[in-house]
């Protein structure tokens, strides 16, 4: 049995893998609020013996990133040590990485049903490099490299990047960030409160109104998943608008992870965020901002752009870089 985690500032995920040759089957899974617990070895403590089962291998993709072993997650009070977990819960092997570099490990086991394709590209079948964006409670970025048959994730804090607009009402939600948090990375629009972030500025900037039923809702539900739900109805104009903004820059910011590291095997949008506002990304609006890339436009247009349906694509990273202790 291999014990892989995906912690999120919000939420944490275990689950117990089972290796058949190069499939990772999926056993006992459970979902902890974070903000619960005061450590990840509590979580991990009260999984273990609750499944009465100890575990030799283990890998936990963990928000921000990882030093010599050793993480301080990004939105939560945590730090979390390989060593540590290793002497209080007895696991020989373990392994923190970036939770971005788990999801991005996950890409070669992804099957096309795990996969919805906005943007099919023009691919060959031999391409070596390919990009994560992952937009949830923050922004994550990773990169894929493959090379001599291997596969090797490469971290990245590109969420932390500085948030670049495109367009004119993207200038001024830049300036409104700007007077709130100073400098204005990706994260203070791609993420849940990233959404919150676009909703405000249009409300405070007299863009759409905010109907007294909608300021109620977003008082006592959350907010985040209100947008998401009311912009993809069309029941809200001030919640269409705010999706429409967030799939552009999504978009964006997509595209530039392509250029980067020129993913010809294309970009893969996880996090939770994408498979909830599906029916948003399907209407053309996120491929448009994709590859609008000027001179490179029509490159742009031959790499894919996925978004990962499978909410468990972490932890099946994680379950193999674990296999690999």
């Amino acid at each position: 049995m291999i014990l892989a985690g995906d912690t999120g500032g919000t939420k944490t995920r275990l689950a117990l893998y089972e290796q058949s040759g190069e499939r990772f089957v999926r056993q006992q899974t459970e979902t902890f609020v974070s903000p619960e617990f005061p450590s990840l070895e509590d979580i991990i403590h009260t999984f273990l013996a609750k499944n009465h089962v100890s575990v030799k291998k283990a890998c936990f993709g963990v928000p921000g990133p990882v030093v010599s072993g050793r993480a301080e997650s990004t939105n939560l009070p945590w730090i979390t040590d390989e060593k540590h977990i290793t002497q209080t819960l007895g696991i020989t092997s373990v392994k923190l990485v970036n939770d971005l570099v788990a999801t991005t490990s996950s890409l070669p086991f992804l099957s096309p049903d795990d996969l919805v394709t906005l943007h099919a590209g023009m691919p060959t079948g031999q391409e070596t490099r390919f990009g994560v964006v992952a937009p949830g409670t923050g922004t994550g970025q990773g990169f894929l490299h493959k090379t001599a048959g291997q596969f090797m994730a490469l971290p990245s804090e590109g969420g932390h990047a500085d948030f670049a607009p495109n367009t004119a009402i993207e200038v001024e939600l830049l300036k409104y960030l700007q007077k709130n948090f100073g400098r204005v990375s990706y994260e203070r629009v791609l993420c849940g409160p990233g959404l919150v972030n676009i909703y405000n500025f249009l409300k405070d900037a007299g863009v759409a109104p905010e109907p007294a039923e909608l300021a109620k809702r977003m008082r006592e539900e959350n907010p985040a998943a209100v947008i998401s739900s009311a912009g993809q109805s069309g029941e809200f104009e001030i919640c269409a608008i705010t999706l429409d903004i967030f799939a552009s820059v999504l978009g964006a910011k997509a595209g530039d992870v392509a250029l980067t590291l020129v993913t010809t095997g294309g970009v893969y949008l996880g996090g939770g965020i994408p498979p909830k506002i599906i029916q948003k990304l399907v209407d053309g609006t996120i491929v448009k901002a994709f590859y609008n890339k000027g001179r490179l436009s029509d490159f742009m247009k031959t790499i894919p752009l996925h978004v990962i349906r499978d909410d468990h694509a972490a932890l099946l990273g994680s379950a193999y870089l674990a296999s690999r202790l």
